[in-house]
């Protein structure tokens, strides 16, 4: 079972940070009950207004919220630059990360920074 420093982790808070800057109202984290036997599956459920929920899981808290990100970003339109919108939590772990730029604004991992960033920032502020 993940334990408090999985939770904590600077990438699913700055995931669920990025889920807020989409207009997230409530967010909840959770794993199937252990008596159902393995595998334990986290879920990441989000809710904006006007009724809209988005769920995702997988096999640990970090992995759903990342899920949860790309299926409420990807497709969507950024507010500044005006391109479609593509989310990357691995920057940088692919060979196609430059198409990625050339199809629209990818919203990054940032390490450094903790934080994830979109690629036009800098551009139209």
């Amino acid at each position: 079972m993940a334990d408090g420093p999985l939770l904590d982790s600077p990438k699913m808070l700055a995931g669920v940070d990025m889920l807020r800057r989409t207009g997230l109202q409530t967010y909840r984290v959770g794993y199937s009950d252990e008596d159902d036997g393995p595998p334990v599956v986290w879920y990441a459920v989000g809710q904006w207004t006007g009724n809209r929920a988005e769920a995702a899981g997988a096999l640990d808290p970090v992995t759903a919220t990342m899920r949860l990100c790309e299926q409420v970003i990807d497709g969507g339109l950024c507010t500044h630059c005006k391109q479609l919108t593509i989310f990357d939590d691995n920057p940088g772990d692919s060979p196609f990360d430059t198409l990625l730029d050339a199809m629209g604004c990818v919203y990054a991992w940032d390490p450094e920074l903790s934080t994830f960033r979109r690629g036009c920032e800098g551009d139209h502020e």
